[in-house]
């Protein structure tokens, strides 16, 4: 995955990591909302049994929602997702977190699991935390470290189950730069509890490359 900073004038604080300037015109304000309705549904979708008469309702609805949608397909640097809405979480396929401190070398955060994100008995999906990882800490070093820089490998450790619905914490460190390489590393924990761990490498791209 690649990722691109958020230029606003004020990399390294928490506010630069919130809406881009290019996209805080209404229709872009009126899109995070859309994104939010779009994580509401993946969480009603996965907890709910409806029956059949109410599934159909519902199917025709989504089929129609997406067909207006479709009408409005631009190139990817067009999109309000692309541009980053709420940034980095804007998507509404990645994990939503809440950013805290950050400096040139480290930050925290705070995430809370839902509904959407369960794999079974209550549990995360293990899939989420690389996803989750992949984004936060690709995000922190294009902000800190180097800008437009693409995961090369990225290694997550499962050390205890992840729970949802309560706030768990998030931190990161920039472990070493060297040329285009950047190593950085990341820690999920619920208190003391050490829930997950990663460690990445993300290399900066040479101008022109994808």
């Amino acid at each position: 995955m690649s990722h691109a900073p958020v230029e606003d004038g004020q990399t390294g604080s928490a506010t630069a990591w919130t809406v881009r300037p290019a996209t805080q015109g209404p229709d872009a304000q009126a899109f995070g909302a859309l994104v939010e309705a779009v994580r509401r549904l993946q969480s009603a979708v996965v907890t709910a049994a409806p029956p059949a008469a109410v599934t159909a309702d519902l199917l025709g609805s989504l089929r129609r929602t997406v067909e207006r949608l479709e009408q409005y397909e631009v190139l990817e640097d067009e999109r309000f997702v692309a541009a980053a809405v709420l940034f980095g979480p804007g998507h509404p396929l990645l994990v939503r977190y809440s950013l805290g401190a950050m400096d040139d070398r480290s930050l925290r955060a705070t995430v809370t699991f839902g509904a959407e994100h369960v794999g079974g008995n209550g549990a995360v999906h293990g899939g989420f935390l690389p996803l989750l990882f992949d984004d936060l800490l690709g995000t922190f070093v294009s902000t800190q470290g180097q800008p437009g820089s693409r995961t090369a490998f990225l290694t997550v450790n499962y050390r205890k189950i992840t729970p949802v619905h309560r706030e768990l914490q998030l931190d990161a460190t920039i472990d070493r730069i060297d040329g285009r390489k950047t190593f950085v590393s990341g820690r999920l924990r619920e208190g003391e509890d050490l829930l997950a761990d990663a460690e990445a490498l993300f290399v900066q791209l040479r101008p022109g490359q994808p």
